[in-house]
């Protein structure tokens, strides 16, 4: 059901995540019961979706790289958490609820999906545009939370004196120090040594198996630590970033994390119970608690970026990719309703209106960037500056579409000829370099019609895509077919296999990489003989 749905959420423009959510609700006890036992397995395959799903992610994510995400990050993250949170208890207790269940409401409210917004960010490669790294950041400061709002739960219901509640939190803290240090100690002393050993290094795939291991064990240690498992996987994945080994378990370990996380989405759209929604008018509530999660969110969480000197489009951009609860969020209901710290009507509300912000954060995430202008326009803000990807007022330039070696040399010559040239590129350390170099830069995956309408694709007299990977060069192509039909481009074919299918998808000139090594091997030989 959920590769069912998901394809036809692929098809309507949708991100697949809708897709699976609906696919749960349906087949789950709340409408179709097809699936009414073995919640704790399913919980627990789910969880490991989310694990994976951070493990990848901080496979690319070097200590530099979380310094920068975290950075102001912390600060607005922290902030983000308490605020929320307490406007939460405060509409809650103004609405008639207990002080209790207020409380709970609030730290559910606080909360957003990392599950989502990750994965959708991703597949968008917006992860590394300047709202991205933001709402990134402010997502591992959430899930760090959990921990804390979980003892505030087993406070509230064993009623504890202040000192116990101080000395829990004295034991988690101790538990998150003790992991970090065994698994960076494990990272820094013994995986170099198996990834250096030179049986690893013949292998195609014991590399693999390591580091699921390793992503595996630092789950289970997290777990067993009472801490987050998937923040646990993200540690692992940042020790093996500086591995040579890093983007091919990456890549081999892609089908897994993404069944796993079709599994964590199905499972998540479970909890809805639609005879509980139609029933009183309870689905008017959950259209109000829905509409004040999502403006109430976006709303604390641009202010705060704006007070730490993020530009206003991206504060904006990043409030709205958070505005929804998450998947953390379930856990605290569930474990309130075990407590019972929250009445079952309460919790259906909460897990209904989290579903629905569920549905619509890969929609807010997707037009976040447009609607973050527009409200920046009305706001009075500088129409010609904002986020990475605005539009750029270029005509007759040349667009070169990324920029590693092959783009740099070419960015190079055209600009000792004076043309106007501009890059697309998704790393931002490219984006810096391409600039430092006297070329226009967008940050965005040239893949997304979007994009390419930003760098101003129609007014452009040549495409140059020096993309390494034939299928995205074989996507981009098609986008700028798309938009403009005339433009002449130029692309590059790693090998020769490939070059015809660049042909098909548009490209007037195929650069075939082979070929041109062979001609230079070629030379390169005949010179040292002599000839």
């Amino acid at each position: 059901m959920a590769v069912f749905l998901g394809i036809i959420a692929e098809k309507l423009g949708l991100s697949s995540v809708v897709g699976y959510l609906i696919a749960g609700t349906l087949v789950g006890p709340g409408l179709l019961h097809w699936v009414s036992s073995g919640e704790d397995a399913i919980r627990s395959i789910a969880e490991i979706g989310v694990a994976l799903l951070l493990f990848t992610i901080g496979l690319e994510v070097t200590g530099k790289r979380l310094k920068e995400l975290l950075g102001r990050g912390m600060a607005i993250g922290v902030l983000q958490v308490l605020i929320t949170g307490v406007i939460g208890y405060v509409i809650a207790k103004f609405l008639g609820a207990p002080t209790n269940a207020s409380i709970i409401i609030g730290s559910m409210g606080a909360l957003s999906s990392t599950a989502v917004v990750s994965r959708v960010l991703q597949d968008r490669s917006e992860l590394d545009s300047s709202h991205g790294r933001l709402a990134f950041g402010v997502l591992l400061i959430q899930d760090l939370a959990i921990v804390p709002l979980m003892l505030l739960v087993a406070f509230l219901h064993e009623s504890s004196e202040a000192s116990a509640v101080v000395s829990q939190l004295g034991a988690a803290s101790a538990k998150v120090i003790a992991f970090v240090v065994v698994v960076f100690l494990a990272g820094i002393l013994i995986l170099p040594r198996f990834f250096g050993a030179a049986l690893i290094r013949r292998s195609s795939e014991l590399p693999v198996i390591v580091g699921i291991v390793t992503c595996l064990s630092a789950m289970w240690l997290a777990d067993e630590l009472d801490l987050s498992p998937a923040i646990g996987a993200f540690i692992a994945g940042m020790i093996l970033a500086g591995s040579p080994f890093a983007a091919q378990v990456k890549g081999d370990m892609a089908p897994l994390r993404y069944i796993f996380l079709a599994l964590f989405f199905a499972a998540t759209g479970m909890l809805a119970d639609f005879s509980w929604l139609i029933d009183s008018y309870h689905w008017i509530w959950t259209i109000g608690v829905v509409g004040c999660i999502v403006v109430g969110k976006t709303t604390v969480i641009a202010l705060l970026a704006m007070a730490w000197k993020h530009p206003r489009r991206v504060s904006i951009a990043s409030g709205l990719c958070l505005a929804q609860i998450g998947e953390f969020s379930f856990v605290i209901g569930v474990e309130a309703m075990d407590s019972n710290l929250m009445s079952d009507d309460v919790f259906q509300l909460m897990m209904s209106s989290s579903l629905l912000t569920l549905l619509l954060s890969p929609l807010c995430i997707g037009k976040s960037r447009g609607i973050a202008k527009r409200i920046d326009n009305v706001l009075g803000g500088d129409t010609n500056v904002g986020l990475e990807g605005d539009e750029v007022s270029l005509q007759n330039h040349v667009v070169v579409i990324g920029y590693g070696v092959a783009g740099r040399n070419v960015v190079k010559d055209l600009l000792e000829t004076d043309q106007q040239v501009l890059v697309i590129d998704m790393s931002p350390i490219g984006i810096k370099q391409a600039k430092e170099a006297g070329a226009f830069a967008l940050l965005g995956n040239a893949q997304m019609r979007d994009v390419l309408e930003h760098a101003g694709i129609r007014h452009a007299k040549l495409v140059v895509t020096t993309l390494p990977d034939h299928r995205a060069a074989a996507q981009t192509i098609h986008q700028v077919r798309a938009i403009a039909v005339s433009v002449p481009i130029v692309a590059r074919a790693r090998y020769s296999i490939h070059s015809e299918q660049l042909t098909i998808a548009g490209a007037d000139i195929v650069v075939d990489e082979e070929e041109c090594v062979g001609h230079s091997l070629a030379k390169q030989t005949l010179g040292q003989i002599g000839l």
